[in-house]
C-alpha cells in the first residue's frame, strides 16, 4: 500500500520513482506529504467546480463533473510547477499565497450557498414579494384602463350595430331609380315635300325596391365586436394572472 501510494505521489507531483524509492525514507515521506496535500486542495477546488458549474453554469452533472476535472488538473499542474521549482523562488510563496486567497474566497461563497440554501432561497422570494407589490398597482392601473377603453370601443359598435338594425326593421327595402335610353326611327316631311327618317332618342326613368344596403355592414360589425371582446377577455385574463407573472419575470 505504501509503494503504491509512493508511486501515485511521484507520478502526480513529477518526482522519479525510481530515484524516490532508492533514496532516504526523508525524501519518500516529502513525496507522500506532496501528494497529501495536493488531493486536499483538489479535492476542495474539484467540489468547488463542480458546485460552481451546477448552480450558476447549469452545466448538468455531466457537465458540472467535467468542469470539476478540470479544476483538479488545473491545481494539480501549478503544484506540480511549485514542487518542482529549482532554487528559492522569492516569488512562490506569495502565488501560493494568492491561489489560497482566491480559493477561499470562492469556495467560502459556494459552501455559504450551498448551507445556507434555505435562508438565500427565502430572502429571494421575500425581495421578489416586495418588488412584486411596487409594480402590481401600477399594471392593475394600466389594465384596468386598457379594459375600460375596449369597453368603451364595444360599447360604440353595439350602439353603431343597433341603430342599423332599427333603420333596417323601419326600411328594408329602399327606392332605386333606373333610367333606360330608347331610340325610335322617325319619318317628317322636309322642306321640299319629300319624307325623311330621323332617330328621337327617350330616357324612361323607372324606380325599384332593393333591399337596403347597410344590412352589408352588420357582418363587420359583429365581427369587429367579437374582436374586442376577445381583447377584453386576455386582459381580465391578464389582471387575475399579473402577479404570478410579475414573479416569474422578477
Amino acid at each position: 500500500m505504501k509503494d503504491i501510494w509512493l508511486k501515485t505521489g511521484c507520478y502526480i507531483t513529477g518526482y522519479n520513482y525510481g530515484i524516490i524509492k532508492n533514496s532516504s525514507e526523508l525524501s519518500a515521506k516529502a513525496v507522500r506529504k506532496y501528494l497529501s496535500a495536493i488531493l486536499i486542495v483538489s479535492i476542495l477546488w474539484g467540489f468547488i467546480g463542480f458546485c460552481f458549474s451546477q448552480r450558476y453554469l447549469h452545466t448538468g452533472i455531466t457537465g458540472s463533473l467535467a468542469a470539476a476535472l478540470v479544476m483538479i488538473v488545473i491545481v494539480i499542474q501549478i503544484e506540480r510547477q511549485i514542487i518542482l521549482s529549482i532554487g528559492r523562488n522569492k516569488l512562490v510563496p506569495v502565488f501560493r499565497v494568492i491561489i489560497g486567497i482566491v480559493m477561499a474566497v470562492i469556495g467560502s461563497v459556494i459552501i455559504d450557498q450551498i448551507i445556507f440554501r434555505e435562508d438565500v432561497e427565502k430572502a429571494k422570494v421575500t425581495n421578489i414579494q416586495a418588488e412584486v407589490n411596487n409594480i402590481l398597482p401600477v399594471k392593475t392601473r394600466e389594465l384596468d384602463l386598457q379594459i375600460r377603453q375596449i369597453d368603451s370601443a364595444i360599447t360604440i359598435k353595439e350602439a353603431e350595430r343597433a341603430a342599423i338594425i332599427d333603420e333596417i326593421t323601419v326600411k328594408p327595402f329602399i327606392k332605386s331609380t333606373s333610367s333606360e335610353v330608347k331610340h325610335f326611327q322617325m319619318q317628317h316631311n322636309v322642306s321640299n315635300g319629300q319624307v325623311a327618317d330621323t332617330i328621337v332618342s327617350r330616357t324612361d326613368l323607372a324606380l325599384n325596391d332593393i333591399a337596403n344596403p347597410k344590412a352589408g355592414l352588420l357582418p363587420g360589425i359583429a365581427d369587429q365586436i367579437s374582436q374586442l371582446r376577445k381583447q377584453k377577455s386576455e386582459k381580465e385574463n391578464s389582471k387575475i394572472n399579473i402577479r404570478q407573472e410579475l414573479g416569474n419575470r422578477a
